[in-house]
């Protein structure tokens, strides 16, 4: 099975759902254009309606004045009676959302997953700054808001589609681009946080989920994490997450899951053959069946990482190549 990380370069909402449905059918994305509106990025789209948030489209920045208290009571109490709608996300912020949902009986027979995907609290917490420029992670008070928010977000997620598709499973994504500054000398927060802020943000949600980071990272501390699919960039950084055999192996007997990224998400797949996918899919088969048990059953494909900031025709491409592979495939690979 294949899927997308989220982003699109499309501005036109059923251009991406169009290249989506005929490349992803058994496992759909909703499709995020950042270069449609600003508010699709990937920072602004998962904060509103939380208070103190700031959003500067001239400017294209998001920031927090922690000084505003306004609607923090309210927020709240609609977490803690699981007002969700006080959560979703609106269609003026994520059409591409709302169209999946729409559009999705066209291909429903074919559809084993729909995936959702929601920015991680650890990249949340780091990318978003106060007016200072101090990141809001740092403040506890405050950071608890942005985690009970992406919670929620998802949870309203994962409950609009099963509302409309009760039938289906849902899977939904955290997306953690800034893993690759954990352990720096810039970030000052320890694993044993990192694995504790993510399990409250991913723990009760009624799903399938999965963890996205495009680059590389000390994966130990995801393997921690409750999480059921990590998915990496198979492209840049292939032997990186079986450095951490131990761990890894652990994750796999709990019934973890690899989804590599296996085409770059980049003008380079423009490039990119046949043969050099199957060879770094040779490359991840030899690396995983050497770890304790990773044999398994089917395996999720994704590009290796988002696609919102390269050309149609590389995204087109990516798809294409990535739809080619996962039908080349005549038996279950190892999970």
């Amino acid at each position: 099975m294949i899927t997308g990380i989220g982003s699109l370069p499309f501005v036109d909402v059923d251009q991406a759902i169009d290249l989506i449905f005929s490349t992803c059918c058994e496992v759909p994305f909703w499709p995020q254009l950042p270069k449609r509106a600003f508010m699709e990025g990937m920072y602004a789209q998962f904060l509103e309606g939380v208070p103190g948030v700031v959003f500067d489209p001239q400017g294209e920045s998001v920031y927090i004045d922690t000084e505003d208290t306004t609607g923090v009571e309210r927020f709240y109490e609609d977490f803690y009676e699981g007002h969700m709608d006080a959560f979703r996300i609106t269609e003026g912020t994520a059409p591409g959302l709302y169209r999946l949902v729409e559009r999705l009986p066209e291909i429903g027979d074919q559809v084993k997953l729909i995936k959702g995907h929601v920015t991680g609290p650890f990249t949340m917490g780091l990318g978003i700054k106060d007016r200072q420029g101090k990141a809001i992670i740092y403040d506890a008070s405050y950071f608890d808001m942005v985690k009970k928010a992406l919670h929620m977000k998802a949870r309203w997620t994962i409950s609009l589609f099963k509302s409309r598709f009760p039938e289906k499973d849902v899977i939904i994504f955290f997306d953690e681009p800034y893993m690759v500054s954990f352990g720096s000398a810039y970030v000052s927060v320890s694993k044993e946080d990192v694995v504790g802020l993510m399990n409250e943000v991913l723990d009760g949600l009624d799903a399938k989920k999965g963890i996205h980071c495009c680059g590389n990272t000390d994966w130990s501390v995801l393997f921690d994490v409750h999480t059921d699919i990590i998915n990496y960039d198979a492209v840049e950084y292939m032997d990186t997450i079986f450095y951490y055999r131990t761990e890894l192996e652990g994750f796999f007997k709990r019934g973890g899951m690899i989804a590599p990224g296996i085409i770059p998400s980049s003008e380079q797949a423009l490039a990119v053959s046949s043969e050099q996918i199957r060879g770094w899919w040779g490359r991840f088969l030899e690396l995983a069946s050497a770890v304790e048990g990773s044999t398994g059953s089917e395996y999720l494909f994704t590009p290796s990482c988002g696609l919102g900031t390269v050309s149609p025709e590389a995204a087109e491409r990516v798809f294409h190549l990535l739809a080619e592979f996962a039908s080349s495939l005549v038996s279950p690979a190892p999970r």
